[in-house]
């Protein structure tokens, strides 16, 4: 059988080889399969763009020229992430391979923004300046941010079509890169579980209304104005009240035992014993279940993964299983591999990818 051509170049080959592990050049060549001529001039690219770093080091007798060891320059930049999609508020800095090197948390960003769109803006940038420069911001957050114009719209928090992404880019002084919360979750996710191209995937956040991220042909679907993953106005499936918002309805259930409307807080009282509050997050499951069958019916996704809030995914995963079920819908659903800061991991990763793509190619890309 005729193995396909490799696609790759060979700086990204050998830049691939040096994120699992320093080497030298010969030891690369193995790796990536390449001639070692072709991996000394890939590596002089990648230093070039300080992607990589020569090492001398002493060779095993102790006698002769030290053999050179390439490795990545993790430490050469620096990735502020932001979060502000979860019940708490959170921002770190991360490195190349986007591994987490300080966080800081600061509490519901509910209680913390308000609805007046320069008060936020001048938060998000207090949060973003503590962990000082930056070569690229990545912040995930709830609202719709058009994929043409990069402007955001989040009515609760006062935001129509406001470029929050540029005006942090001028204050910063680096490129800022604005998603929303539950896209970056579905690509994270995706990458994570290795998936393959032709396998979709959903992921649903309900920290904060309902947010649905899509991986689609192995691309992130933003929709024409960036509101495709944005299903807290969708119509109820209830024919009784099909005008009503489906999170109007479904917070509905949590005010009657919380006035906050939160479901982390709700499952928590209901995890405590609480009927009232069990009665509650068992109405709010079953209309979510039910209303996620049809989405599982329309995109069919080879995974529908839940966001993993505590006391909460575990019923709603049950619940969608068993609506699942009656409908023969074979979709496999799982809560959130990405752990307790997958928002702000999910952001971190998203910005490392696009700075590397930017060193590599010039062309940043969401892949």
């Amino acid at each position: 059988m005729t193995q396909a051509p490799e696609s790759r170049s060979a700086r990204e080959r050998v830049y691939e080889a040096l994120k699992a592990g320093p080497g030298t050049r010969p030891e690369l060549a193995s790796r990536t399969g390449l001639s070692v001529v072709s991996v000394i001039a890939a590596v002089d690219e990648l230093a070039s763009q300080r992607l990589a770093l020569l090492e001398d080091t002493p060779p095993p007798s102790g006698r002769g020229r030290p053999a050179a060891r390439v490795r990545l320059n993790t430490e050469g930049f620096r990735i502020t992430a932001l979060d502000l999609g979860s019940p708490t508020v959170a921002c770190g800095r991360y490195n190349l391979l986007a591994e987490p090197e300080e966080v800081q948390q600061f509490g519901n960003p509910y209680q913390l923004l308000s609805n007046q769109p320069e008060h936020n803006l001048n938060l998000i940038h207090q949060w973003l300046s503590l962990h000082g420069p930056a070569d690229v911001v990545a912040i995930s957050m709830v609202g719709s941010i058009n994929p043409r114009t990069r402007t955001v719209t989040h009515p609760v928090l006062g935001f129509h079509d406001f470029p929050l992404e540029s005006q942090l880019s001028a204050r910063l002084g680096c490129p800022v890169l604005l998603e929303n919360d539950a896209n970056l979750a579905a690509w994270h996710t995706w990458h994570h579980l290795e998936m393959q191209k032709e396998d979709p995937l959903a992921f649903l956040n309900y920290s904060y209304g309902l947010g649905l991220g899509l991986m689609l042909g192995g691309q992130m679907y933003h929709g024409a104005t960036g509101g495709a993953g944005e299903i807290s106005f969708a119509a109820d499936p209830s024919k009784r009240v099909r005008h009503q918002p489906l999170a109007e309805r479904l917070i509905g259930h949590l005010q009657e035992v919380n006035p906050s409307g939160s479901i982390e807080e709700v499952s928590v009282q209901a995890a405590q014993g609480d009927r009232r509050a069990k009665q509650a997050l068992k109405l709010y499951m079953q209309d979510l279940a039910n209303h996620l069958t049809a989405v599982v019916a329309m995109l069919d996704p080879a995974i529908l993964v839940l966001q993993d809030i505590p006391h909460a995914a575990e019923p709603l995963l049950q619940e969608t299983l068993r609506a699942l079920s009656e409908l023969h819908l074979p979709t496999r659903v799982m809560v959130s591999p990405l752990g307790p800061l997958g928002g702000l991991d999910s952001a971190g990763a998203y910005g490392a990818r696009w700075l590397e793509r930017q060193k590599l190619f010039g062309t940043p890309s969401e892949n």
